[in-house]
């Protein structure tokens, strides 16, 4: 990649805390030509060090060599599609739900040329390479990281509003790992888009090449991961539960263990579940009431005790199950015991 100078390799911990572990805090100030640019216009930049880092991450936070960072990028802008052709060396960015620096709700399709990125998003993480991509969520938090020299373009568009109206509004986030032929296609036709959107190109021409590009990204979309929707929070939000399942009867186990466990922000934890009837809280509690409930049914455990019977859950103490198990029968833990071991005993 002739711009963008030797391969070296950031810090690989998602550690975007002080101003020497980030690098670069976001610019208040982003550079005019990749914010205040005219709705429908061109910008070709080839930039070195901090200026880089600030026109690649925009309202972002990011950590890169400062010294050897290297950016080169056109960009092409058809009213509320932002379409770009980026080539970078190694670097860590941290979005954190700013809607990749746009006024409202956004989504990009990011697609490989070259190189490889890891993607981290609600705590799954994912390496995308040539002819790999994803469609990310502007308002979700995730970690984009490359460890060498990376060739890639990527299609803004706003959720409301033209040209999609609300055609976005429901789509899932989604992560093509492998090489895909139609995003390998839809790639080539997205860097073409911005390679000849040059000075001198008419109005009517640049109208067709931003239908070109709102065509690429419904094409794209009609292609999901291996045939069918795998929407990524919803993979995460199994995660959660599988874990849930797996560790409710620590008394310890709470929202905030949770993120801990599976290296995710509460913030993006409480956001896997607020479409959700129930709450990552109220998972826990329905899986120890749950495993409770079974205890106090098994005729075998009907001489252990109501505390040993409350640990065994997760639920740490009895007054906690009693109020929980209360709540949900309208009786007592030994009322349950005792209606469970008559009805046994009714059935024989």
């Amino acid at each position: 990649m002739p711009d963008a100078g030797p391969t070296h390799r950031p810090p690989t911990d998602h550690q975007f805390g002080s101003e020497e572990e980030v690098g670069l805090r976001p610019s208040p100030h982003p550079p005019a030509t990749t914010t205040d640019a005219p709705a429908d216009a061109r910008t070709l930049m080839r930039l070195v060090g901090t200026p880089g880092l600030v026109a690649f991450g925009g309202t972002a936070r990011t950590r890169a060599d400062r010294e050897r960072f290297r950016l080169t990028l056109a960009l092409s802008r058809f009213g509320g599609l932002t379409v770009a052709h980026a080539r970078h060396t190694a670097v860590a960015v941290l979005r954190e739900g700013d809607n990749f620096g746009r006024p409202g709700r956004a989504v990009r399709l990011l697609i490989m040329l070259e190189g490889e990125v890891r993607l981290s998003v609600a705590g799954g993480s994912v390496r995308v390479g040539p002819g790999g991509g994803a469609l990310l969520h502007g308002w979700d938090e995730y970690v984009y990281e490359s460890a060498g020299d990376v060739s890639r373009v990527h299609l803004d568009a706003d959720v409301e509003g033209p040209p999609f109206a609300d055609a976005l509004r429901n789509v899932p986030a989604l992560v093509w790992a492998g090489d895909c032929p139609v995003l390998r296609a839809a790639g080539a036709a997205l860097a073409e888009i911005v390679r000849h959107d040059e000075g001198g190109v008419s109005s009517a021409t640049r109208g067709s090449m931003g239908r070109l590009a709102q065509s690429v990204l419904l094409a794209v979309l009609a292609s999901p991961p291996g045939g069918a929707p795998t929407p990524a929070r919803e993979r995460n939000r199994t995660r959660v539960l599988e874990h849930i399942a797996a560790r409710h009867t620590d008394p310890d186990l709470s929202p905030v263990t949770i993120a801990r466990d599976l290296g995710i922000s509460m913030r993006s934890l409480h956001r896997l579940f607020e479409s959700a009837d129930q709450g990552v809280a109220e998972h826990i509690a329905a899986a120890r009431l749950e495993h409770a409930l079974a205890l106090l049914s098994d005729p075998s455990l009907g001489q252990t005790p109501i505390e040993r019977i409350a640990l065994r859950a997760g639920f740490g103490s009895v007054a906690r199950m009693r109020r929980v198990v209360r709540t949900a029968t309208g009786l007592s833990p030994t009322a349950v015991r005792q209606r469970s071991a008559t009805a046994a005993t009714g059935s024989h």
